[in-house]
């Protein structure tokens, strides 16, 4: 049957299918699904639900259900979502469970499977990515193609095991001065100008235009990716709603900033779409390693990761007091718990004060 456009109570348009189709005891009956942004989704999913044979689903193998999936998610994310999930599935999870039948996926399997990916050494972080990995394909065998019930779910994530936090590195003020002040390029000192006095992600650095600085204020609403596609550069917006922000600039950057802009406008041709760190094209990522490690040994000071400038901007803020909640803003953290999570350990112990306030009170009563 075809596919219907529909109004939803939001107003919004959206796309629903009806088909019939057959359940396990053979009666025939007509579903209905909606909820789907275009038509070519709607299809898809009709596709899907009329393929399904929910009978015989102990026949299909994980790779036959991967393609499947595998077609829904690359309509349906981010290029650089979809090159992430299908990373995962390609080099971790496929070659370990590409020939199993589904109904042969036992929780057995599924824990030697977990034991095999634990002797790699990943962090928890990454385990619980595959973990996640597999929930979402097998759900999606569920919706679709009658599978019974859904083992990684009910087997459960990977044990968390202990693990030495990483302390992130940074630079103090004192050090990045050392560092700025032999930094003789135009771009270049306004890049990591910025880099340290906002938090930015290099990403997030790079994918800036002119007109996203307005009013001494950067507007934080896409990122660049590292990689590019047929020679094209990837923008897209930021993986979370929280990372999309304004952040207020001092006074110093402004100044360097619009300084940066009138240097761009001696070339033929600027137009405000320009990026703001390379012109016509963003600086290139390798180029910016090699020219901070160039400057770093000029200064003579310890040489640290792009996003250590990051860190950096986190530790001078919490150095002068500036509240958690402030700062965890200024970087775009999905919560404040992140922000403490990272950063906790560069938090000024006060504890003294806190007992001079409490011997107050009481010398007070």
């Amino acid at each position: 049957m075809p596919v219907y456009q529909y109004q939803n109570k939001d107003g919004t348009k959206l796309w629903k299918f009806r088909a019939y189709a057959e359940d396990v005891f053979g009666n025939r009956k007509q579903s209905e699904r909606k909820g789907f942004v275009t038509k070519k989704e709607a299809q898809l999913a009709e596709m899907n639900f009329k393929l399904a044979d929910k009978s015989e689903h102990s026949n299909m193998t994980f790779y036959e259900l991967w393609l499947l999936y595998k077609e829904e998610k690359e309509l349906k994310l981010k290029k650089q979502s979809f090159r992430t999930i299908n990373s995962r599935f390609e080099n971790y999870i496929l070659p370990y469970f590409k020939d199993y039948k589904l109904n042969k996926i036992t929780n057995n399997v599924y824990i030697k499977w977990q034991k095999e990916i634990e002797s790699k050494g990943f962090k928890h972080k990454y385990n619980s990515s595959l973990h996640t990995a597999m929930v979402g394909i097998l759900n999606y065998g569920i919706r679709f193609y009658g599978l019974k019930e859904n083992v990684a779910s009910l087997t459960g994530n990977f044990q968390r095991k202990t693990e030495l936090k990483k302390n992130v590195d940074f630079w103090s003020y004192e050090e990045y001065e050392k560092f700025i002040e032999v930094v003789d390029d135009i771009v270049y000192k306004s890049f990591f100008e910025t880099l340290y006095y906002t938090g930015l992600r290099q990403g997030e650095a790079l994918a800036l235009n002119w007109n996203d600085f307005k009013d001494g204020v950067l507007n934080i609403n896409k990122t660049i990716s590292k990689e590019t596609i047929n020679g094209e550069h990837i923008i897209n917006t930021p993986k979370t709603t929280n990372s999309i922000r304004r952040v207020k600039l001092d006074d110093n950057l402004i100044k360097q900033l619009d300084e940066l802009k009138q240097f761009y406008k001696k070339y033929v041709g600027f137009e405000d779409n320009w990026f703001i760190f390379g012109g016509l094209e963003p600086l290139s990522p390798s180029t910016i390693g090699r020219r901070k490690n160039k400057y770093c040994d000029k200064a003579d000071v310890k040489k640290i990761r792009i996003h250590d400038f990051r860190h950096s901007h986190a530790s001078l803020l919490l150095s002068k007091n500036v509240p958690i909640t402030v700062i965890s803003q200024r970087l775009g953290h999905s919560d404040i718990n992140m922000t403490l999570n990272t950063y906790s350990h560069m938090i000024p112990k006060d504890e003294d004060k806190a007992i001079d306030i409490l011997n107050q009170l009481k010398s007070n009563n």
